[in-house]
């Protein structure tokens, strides 16, 4: 168990996402099923995320934020809110062109309690897809991290047939 946590509250048409700790993998399968929950009801236009609290985020869980981020701006054109206050944080955003699909701000509005989502039973094939999917959304946002990402895209679709 890790001692990391995403909570979400949605209000109207915004939904505030917190991510607190050391969020990595074991996170994606509860996040990528509210990511699809959210977008099918297609109530939510505004999206913040609070990465306030975020010690650390893995590659997988980058590529679901550049999921958040494409299908928000495929859906309602616009952009998502990003309140992230660690300079070792925006560095790794920026380094993966992540600051590009989100608008940086520097107050995080005012929000009531939300809802932890659960961590998510998925399958090792499922996971490993999901993995798969997320690396390969960053590797699509430019050169850099095509070239950074291509063995491990090629590696998970090496495994993945043999499951």
């Amino acid at each position: 168990m890790t001692d990391a946590s995403i909570t979400t509250a949605i209000d109207g048409d915004t939904c505030v996402i917190r991510f607190d700790g050391d969020i990595r993998h074991t996170l994606a399968h509860g996040f990528d099923r509210f990511l699809d929950r959210m977008f099918d009801a297609g109530a939510v236009e505004r999206v913040i995320v609070d990465l306030t609290g975020t010690t650390n985020i893995d590659s997988t869980m980058l590529g679901l934020m550049a999921r958040l981020a494409s299908d928000l701006r495929d859906r309602h054109g616009r952009r998502p809110l990003l309140f992230s206050p660690n300079a070792d944080i925006n560095e790794l955003l920026d380094s993966l062109c992540l600051d590009e699909c989100f608008v940086r701000c520097d107050e995080l509005p005012s929000i009531g309690p939300g809802s932890v989502l659960p961590e998510g039973i998925a399958s090792d094939e499922e996971h490993a897809r999901l993995i798969l999917d997320a690396h390969r959304l960053l590797a699509r946002m430019n050169e850099g991290n095509r070239a950074l990402f291509e063995s491990v895209i090629d590696a998970l679709e090496r495994e993945l047939p043999q499951r």
